[in-house]
């Protein structure tokens, strides 16, 4: 008899801290993503802003020129940000940018940077178990989506510049 309430007892705890474990992932999982969020919105204005600027410049120099001020412009203005995410925020982060852009961080970087810059930083990535190439699918990540829907729908993100 005491065998089997100690099985019982054994699977019970088992099951209460799967629950546990799988709420508090959850829970983080929204946690990493209402951070990311505003930053995510920002990447998109931020691409969009570009976008319009280069349609406007004829290519070459002026066009060099403007991608490496703008570069030096992100930095200054994000980077802060950016540092303070974990590898799992980072992540996402990447995940998302896809997700809002429709390109991924390796073409973005491949474009208006240069294919070495976009190797270099995408060898880096992979060190710390992020890839630059991956594609975001709603399908493959319902809870992200399901989230980011929530997200979506709310109207004020603490960072997004609202000039």
């Amino acid at each position: 008899m005491r065998s089997s309430k100690a099985k019982y007892l054994l699977v019970t705890v088992l099951i209460f801290i799967g629950i546990s474990l799988s709420a508090k992932k959850d829970s983080q999982l929204e946690d990493d993503l209402n951070k990311i969020w505003p930053l995510v919105q920002t990447v998109k204005i931020e691409y969009d802003l570009v976008m319009v600027q280069l349609e406007m410049m004829e290519e070459g120099t002026k066009k060099e020129k403007f991608l490496l001020e703008y570069e030096a412009f992100v930095k200054n203005k994000y980077f802060d940000e950016v540092i303070k995410l974990n590898i799992r925020q980072g992540k996402l982060l990447l995940l998302l940018i896809h997700r809002e852009i429709g390109r991924t961080p390796y073409d973005l970087l491949k474009e208006f940077l240069n294919l070495q810059r976009a190797n270099f930083w995408q060898k880096f990535a992979s060190f710390l178990g992020a890839d630059l190439k991956g594609k975001y699918s709603a399908e493959k990540y319902p809870e992200i989506e399901s989230i980011v829907q929530n997200l979506s729908n709310q109207e004020i993100h603490p960072y997004i510049p609202t000039n």
